[in-house]
């Protein structure tokens, strides 16, 4: 009992406790009087300063736009009408984007758990789930930054490739864990259910960005392994992360008005 991240009172019945081992992500029991008291980590977490235009809502606007910026980049007739530095820098712009919004969420996480600007929570999947999306982020900073520049072709797969594909392994465990806080189980089936959605759709984003850095590795040729699956990869990725940003953007009030039940903070 002392393991919850919630106070159970010692009277409480018909405990049920849930979480993607070794983590606990939603806590129900039933009070003295009758009440039941549900408390779910994400959702709670999300519900937080939800009135008006709260974080969660920021924070989906953040990344809807790095998002954008991901969507337009790899389209070639884009490249072709802005030029390739534009290009580049549309990127390098979403970057920074993405890690306003992976800062923000960190955030979230940081001041649920009773701190202002910092906070260590190796209990809660939130936590890793927003902290190795931030690395990601600082990663995606990183090879659009060097984007920029003419990088030597001898390089390229040290500056620019290699922060792109550790970013994109941050991204793809960040929205495995993400995923499992949201359904209570390392793999769920909810598709009646906002949060699986959004949990889904970043990662299937990951899952393509993943692609594209194996697209974007550069042969001894100084050319891409595959200039399709690059591109393609971050389009669709940048698409899926798209939509569960907007997804996301109302997720804090939704959360906190479908609450039928009562629940608790942390």
């Amino acid at each position: 009992m002392t393991r919850l991240p919630v106070d159970v009172p010692p009277d409480a019945t018909d405990l049920v406790v849930e979480g993607p081992r070794p983590f606990v992500t939603r806590v129900q029991y039933r009070r003295a009087d009758g009440r039941v008291v549900r408390w779910e980590a994400r959702a709670r977490r999300k519900a937080a300063g939800a009135r008006g235009f709260g974080t969660t809502w920021w924070a989906g606007l953040l990344f809807a736009v790095g998002s954008a910026c991901f969507v337009v980049g790899p389209i070639p007739e884009y490249a072709q009408t802005v030029g390739g530095h534009v290009d580049a820098l549309t990127y390098f712009v979403g970057s920074l984007f993405f890690t306003s919004g992976a800062y923000l969420s960190c955030l979230q996480v940081v001041r649920q758990a009773g701190h202002r600007w910092f906070a260590w929570a190796p209990r809660s999947p939130g936590f890793w789930a927003c902290l190795i999306q931030l690395v990601g982020t600082l990663y995606f900073n990183v090879t659009t930054l060097a984007g920029l520049f003419d990088v030597p072709s001898d390089l390229e797969n040290r500056i620019v490739w290699r922060p792109d594909a550790i970013g994109s392994v941050c991204f793809l465990v960040s929205s495995a864990i993400a995923f499992a806080e949201a359904g209570h189980r390392w793999w769920s089936w909810r598709p009646g259910q906002r949060d699986w959605h959004i949990t889904a759709l970043n990662l299937w984003g990951s899952v393509f960005f993943g692609l594209s850095a194996i697209g974007a590795h550069v042969t001894s040729a100084g050319e891409l392994s595959n200039v399709q699956l690059a591109n393609g990869g971050t389009f669709l990725g940048a698409v899926c992360f798209l939509i569960a940003s907007l997804l996301m953007m109302p997720e804090g009030r939704a959360a906190a008005a479908s609450s039928g039940v009562a629940r608790l903070g942390q």
